[in-house]
């Protein structure tokens, strides 16, 4: 997107499928800074999280903040959503090819193997021995 973003219809015709029927935001270079995401509490393990930020509007003065409470679980989406995965991965949305054996592998049960990509458990216990509490399954 570029500088001629109408902030009261950031979804173009034609462009962004996905959730038409959503409300959209847009948040150009100048309000990337008020992005933010973090522990909703005192960062407890097992918090809800916080993903916010400032979208563009008409006026500044008509900018409004906008908050979205994630669970442990949504936040963990949120990462293999957007980690390092080629944009056939990121689409296909929730497996990976395995960088060991080369099959697919749910992102919800994949390690990360030496090189960061991410493989089944019991490829990377061939490939470089199990964790003492891994039980194989």
């Amino acid at each position: 997107m570029n500088e001629n973003v109408d902030p009261d219809d950031p979804r173009p015709e034609g462009h962004y499928y996905i959730a038409r029927d959503a409300e959209w935001h847009y948040v150009n270079d100048d309000l990337a800074e008020t992005i933010s995401l973090g522990p909703a509490t005192d960062g407890e393990p097992g918090d809800d999280w916080v993903l916010s930020f400032t979208p563009e509007a008409a006026t500044p003065d008509e900018r409004e903040r906008v908050c979205v409470r994630l669970t442990p679980w949504a936040l963990h989406e949120l990462y293999i959503e957007s980690k390092n995965l080629s944009p056939d991965a990121r689409q296909a949305g929730h497996s990976a090819e395995c960088g060991l054996c080369g099959d697919q592998v749910p992102l919800a049960q994949a390690w990360p193997d030496n090189r960061k990509e991410p493989c089944h458990p019991e490829c990377y216990a061939d490939a470089f021995g199990a964790p003492p509490w891994y039980d194989g399954r």
